[in-house]
């Protein structure tokens, strides 16, 4: 599975890449959500992976993007700081599929994909 992490921190690229990797999965990095416009449209995406606080473009910003122009049917899962109830109830409503808080853990992202797709 390709998974798209959009986060403008390498380090949590280098540790949800890790993560994916031990699992057989292939992580691309996009620093905010117009790169990851440019990554969807060279790379088949399975799944996105998508901060909220990031330079260029927002989290939210991608989706209410997405929304209006389809850029991607890939699910896409929230991983952030952000845990308002009004920022998860925004992310959802704007087509995120489920809400990850940093930081977690692999058991914890996997939980959440497995919710996402069938996994086993």
């Amino acid at each position: 599975m390709n998974v798209l992490v959009v986060d403008d921190s390498k380090a949590i690229y280098m540790m949800v890449s890790q993560m994916l990797d031990e699992k057989g999965h292939k992580a691309i990095w996009a620093e905010n959500g117009q790169d990851a416009i440019d990554k969807i449209s060279a790379n088949e995406i399975d799944l996105i992976l998508l901060d909220w606080n990031m330079p260029v473009m927002t989290g939210p910003e991608f989706l209410e993007k997405n929304k209006n122009e389809s850029i991607s049917e890939a699910p896409i899962v929230m991983m952030t700081t952000e845990n308002k109830p009004d920022h998860i109830k925004k992310a959802l409503s704007l087509g995120a599929v489920e809400y990850i808080m940093k930081p977690f853990t692999s058991d914890i992202l996997f939980d959440k994909l497995e919710l996402v797709f069938d996994l086993d």
